[in-house]
């Protein structure tokens, strides 16, 4: 094999190589926006039906959300969340953690999100074809803002 050969061949293996790795790495990241608001369009929410628990005890709160703006903004607060797969097994670092239930305008639940604190979500997808749950870390700065406004009312 000329020494030019052995050069092709070197770079085609680091080429590949460069290319598996960007493409694992693409893979673990997302977004909520590609896990969630593709998926369910904004006027096809019916309501958000959002527990808050808190590591005190007895401090539990629900709350049903059906008024559009306010679905909006709070899933505005979502948008833009990069996120990152990870472990199942998170804890709550916060006091308080969200249990949030998307339900479309045919009453079916579309979507689980349980907000564990600033920096840990798990979604669950309930497509009836192909259900599936998965944890991830926040990546991006994350302030939910109108969350924690709908239960100051």
């Amino acid at each position: 094999m000329k020494k030019s050969d052995k050069y092709m061949l070197v770079s085609a293996v680091l080429t590949a190589a460069g290319i598996s790795l960007i493409t694992y790495t693409a893979s673990r990241y997302t977004s909520f926006k590609r896990v969630v608001s593709r998926m369910i369009r904004l006027e096809d929410i019916a309501s958000l039906e959002i527990t808050r628990l808190s590591s005190v005890p007895g401090e539990q709160k629900n709350i049903v959300v059906t008024e559009p703006e306010a679905i909006k903004q709070i899933c505005d607060d979502f948008s833009d969340i990069r996120l990152k797969k990870c472990a199942r097994n998170v804890s709550a670092g916060d006091k308080y953690s969200y249990y949030i239930t998307i339900v479309q305008a045919d009453r079916t639940q579309r979507f689980d999100i349980i907000l564990k604190d600033k920096q840990h979500m798990i979604i669950y997808d309930n497509n009836m074809n192909h259900p599936h749950l998965h944890t991830y870390k926040i990546m991006s700065p994350f302030y939910p803002q109108a969350l924690k406004q709908a239960f100051d009312c």
